[in-house]
Parts: structure tokens; sequence; C-alpha cells
């Protein structure tokens, strides 16, 4: 399963934004890339170690609001077999 969070402030480095999602997820984080950030279409995927479809739409509910440098996330989980497509661009 992957996970994708969308609406990172443009003021969390790479290394913010990793560290907050390893920290909220704890061993459920196996991997978290980070793409556009400093930017205002930055996302992160994150790769799960999760196999069961619904333990990542549990996952994305609780990380879903969190904020991060006072701003709420929002997130979606993704199923292997399926390309994490990045969160639509902000006009």
């Amino acid at each position: 399963m992957n996970l994708i969070v969308w609406n990172i402030p443009e003021t969390c480095s790479e290394q913010d934004v990793r560290e907050f999602l390893e920290h909220e997820l704890g061993h459920y984080a196996k991997t978290v890339t980070v793409f556009e950030q400093g930017t205002s279409n930055a996302y992160a995927n994150v790769e799960l170690n999760a196999e069961v479809p619904y333990v990542g739409d549990v996952i994305a509910q609780q990380v879903h609001g969190k904020m991060l440098c006072g701003v709420a996330l929002q997130a979606s989980a993704t199923p292997f077999n399926e390309n994490p497509a990045p969160p639509p661009k902000s006009v």
C-alpha cells in the first residue's frame, strides 16, 4: 500500500516532512519520498508496511487532518498495483 499526503506547507523542508510522517506512522512507514518540497504543490508518497487495503485506508484517515506547521494535511491510500498519482495542482 502507498499513502499520498498533500497540502504540505511550502515552509516545510523535505526532512521536516519525512520526520513528521515517520513519527506519526511509526513502523507502518517503510519509505517516505517527498516531491516538490518548498512549493505549493508539495506532496509525499509513503510506502506502507501493510498488505491489507483497509489498513491503508485507516492510516490515511488518521493522517488526514493532522497539523504540520499549522496546516491540515490531506491523505489518501492507494494499492500497490496502482501508480500513485500526485494530487491536483493548485491554481
